[in-house]
């Protein structure tokens, strides 16, 4: 039997060793409105020799909307967030993401601010946020459904605002029993 080479430990036999991005935007319908939009996923589902082909993420990027002027002299919150998902949510806010198992990456960006006569502040948070969904030995989490889902949410904005998204991924082949494992828990 010949050995096995880094690149099939890492991806199951795809030998996918390098990352490809999947990039999209996500966002509200309206002013502080819960929206969900879709992305479809670049995987072909047939099973070979055996195995079915995954998607491993690796990496998400996550590039916050510009928040609005501040033209009040009350102090002004801002909250934004975004979920990524395996299951579509419509426009039922996501409550957090303890009791529900299909989200895999997200961002929850706030500000707080005023415009007054004696001075105006505002506090900010880089505009890029970057989650890192490798367990240190280069394994992602495994998605294994056509697509995902992006839900955000606003409050205190009042304009419509747009996530920039962009994953990083690779190909994997897992076993039909895995495969089907996944899928059933992410949905």
């Amino acid at each position: 039997m010949p050995k096995r080479g880094y690149g099939d430990m890492l991806t199951g036999g795809s030998r996918d060793v390098n990352p490809q991005f999947l990039s999209f935007n996500a966002a509200t319908s309206a002013a502080d409105t819960t929206t969900t939009t879709t992305q479809a996923l670049p995987i072909q589902r047939l099973p070979t020799m055996g195995r079915s082909q995954v998607m491993e993420i690796l990496q998400v990027w996550f590039e916050r909307p510009a928040l609005p002027a501040i033209a009040s002299a009350t102090e002004v919150v801002d909250n934004m967030i975004i979920y990524l998902t395996t299951k579509s949510f419509g426009t039922t806010a996501i409550s957090g993401i303890g009791g529900e198992p299909t989200i895999f990456a997200f961002d929850n960006f706030s500000s707080r601010g005023a415009f007054t006569a004696a001075g105006t502040y505002k506090d900010f948070e880089p505009r890029v946020a970057t989650l890192n969904l490798t367990d240190g030995a280069g394994h992602g989490i495994i998605i294994a459904t056509d697509n995902i889902f992006a839900q955000v949410q606003s409050a205190g904005i009042g304009v419509v605002i747009t996530y920039g998204v962009k994953v990083m991924y690779r190909m994997k082949n897992v076993s039909l029993t895995e495969y089907i494992g996944v899928v059933q828990s992410q949905q």
